[in-house]
């Protein structure tokens, strides 16, 4: 078969998700080198993502001239990452002769070959994008999954904030069935100064609120930064940090792709199915109904209030531990 000129590559909306997707990219690259690829993402993904040295071109969803550019660029291929309809018919709209993605939410007549996906948690996500790239010769990388390469600039005030700080992210953008009570955080957070620890409580503008109750419960030698810095500037500071704890959300993936010690705690979703790739300690206690993949609980979040806070607390020790012990090896 020949390796298409040009390929283009929806990303996924989902900051976690986005992270999953990176050996699929990786593998694309491997298998069709002379290609160009243009990757289409939030802004805050492609300069993120911009390290791995992976792509072509690139363009925002947010860019004015979106649809004049994806017209230039003639993809004869269209890998549409993200379950929508709307990514779909994106791709058939812009004239790509060739539309590849997961069968669902309506979609299969715009797709040129919709993939039938498995059951949730039967593949972890980063291997069901793989099955995308199947026809290309796409393969997991022989690699673990590299972290991100992220530059520093502008980033000097946060990378101080978070040095050896224990680092809690308390939301999750999906819904209350993944968050963890704020209550346990501030006992976690507690904890952590009675070390002497400094802790920073981390997350995107919406969880500014919970972020900001969380710190100032906690009290002194402890600050909130949700809402307040940028996407890449907490990446790169996350390798300095003592430990990360957070619910299920993106903020787990991008602390685990950062090589920072993560414990992420699973709720009403399939840690087999989207664990963090990288250095994550997964705590989940599924009762009989997970993975159910709700927002919200009929039943009281039984999964999140079986986690208790002195065992996220040995957790964390574990993670700080063994960090430390790799550290030491491998320089």
């Amino acid at each position: 078969m020949q390796t298409p000129a040009r390929m283009l590559v929806r990303w996924p909306n989902w900051l976690g998700d986005a992270l999953m997707a990176r050996p699929f990219l990786r593998g694309l690259r491997a298998a069709c080198g002379s290609s160009r690829i243009m990757a289409i993402a939030p802004e805050g993904f492609l300069a993120l993502l911009a390290g791995d040295g992976v792509y072509d071109e690139t363009v925002t969803l947010r860019d004015r001239a979106l649809d004049a550019r994806v017209r230039a660029f003639r993809a004869e291929v269209a890998f549409v990452l993200p379950p929508s309809f709307s990514s779909a018919w994106f791709a058939l709209r812009h004239g790509i002769p060739r539309r590849i993605g997961f069968r669902g939410d309506a979609r299969d007549l715009l797709l040129t070959e919709a993939v039938a996906r498995p059951a949730r948690g039967d593949l972890h996500l980063s291997r069901e994008y793989l099955l995308l790239g199947r026809g290309f010769g796409v393969r997991e990388p022989a690699f673990r999954p590299l972290r991100l390469t992220v530059g520093a600039a502008g980033a000097h005030a946060v990378r101080d904030a978070l040095a050896g700080a224990l680092v809690l992210a308390p939301g999750a953008a999906y819904g209350p069935a993944k968050r963890w009570p704020a209550q346990r955080y501030i006992a976690l957070g507690r904890k952590g100064r009675e070390q002497g620890w400094p802790v920073v409580v981390c997350g995107a503008a919406e969880d500014r609120e919970v972020a900001d109750g969380v710190a100032a419960a906690i009290g002194d030698g402890a600050q909130s930064l949700a809402g307040r810095t940028s996407l890449l500037d907490v990446a790169a500071a996350l390798s300095g940090v003592r430990a990360v704890v957070s619910n299920d959300s993106g903020f787990a993936h991008l602390a685990a792709a950062a090589g920072a010690p993560t414990v992420a705690i699973f709720g009403s979703t399939s840690s087999a199915w989207t664990a963090p790739l990288g250095a994550a300690r997964i705590l989940q206690h599924p009762p009989v109904c997970s993975p159910c993949f709700h927002r919200r609980c009929a039943i009281g979040t039984v999964c999140l209030q079986a986690v208790a806070v002195d065992e996220v607390w040995a957790a964390v020790g574990d993670c700080v531990q063994r960090y430390a012990r790799i550290s030491r090896e491998t320089r």
